[in-house]
């Protein structure tokens, strides 16, 4: 493995740590999440949001050890953009943020592919 690659991945884990807190963030304020006061899914949300940001913070330490992390981790910013398209067409907030949320979920999930792909195992890259 290259020092590049390491690179990558650690990057990969402070991106998503990052936008993970951000989210843990967010999801506190109602107004953001287009309702009038906190409801219960906003906690839950958020305690689970801030706590991936942790794991990935975590997995940083022994980064190629922990490489495995980079795979739910696509799974769950991807269905977090899932989740922004979806509310963008149903009309559940504004186009505009739901186009620009896409985008910063697009730039993280890109980074977190690239890191996955230049440090998998090579039993994984003969698959």
């Amino acid at each position: 493995m290259t020092n590049g690659n390491m690179v990558w991945l650690r990057v990969a884990y402070w991106v998503a740590a990052i936008a993970d807190f951000g989210v843990a963030v967010l999801a506190l304020i109602p107004e953001r999440m287009v309702v009038d006061e906190f409801v219960y899914p906003m906690g839950l949300m958020s305690a689970v949001a801030f706590s991936w940001g942790v794991m990935l913070i975590i997995a940083d330490r022994k980064p190629m050890e922990r490489r495995w992390v980079i795979v739910p981790t696509i799974l769950v910013v991807f269905l977090l953009g899932v989740a922004v398209v979806y509310a963008g067409v149903r009309g559940l907030i504004p186009a505009s943020r739901s186009v620009a949320t896409s985008l910063v979920v697009a730039i993280v999930l890109g980074i977190l592919v690239v890191a996955h792909l230049k440090n998998r195992s090579p039993v994984e890259q003969r698959t």
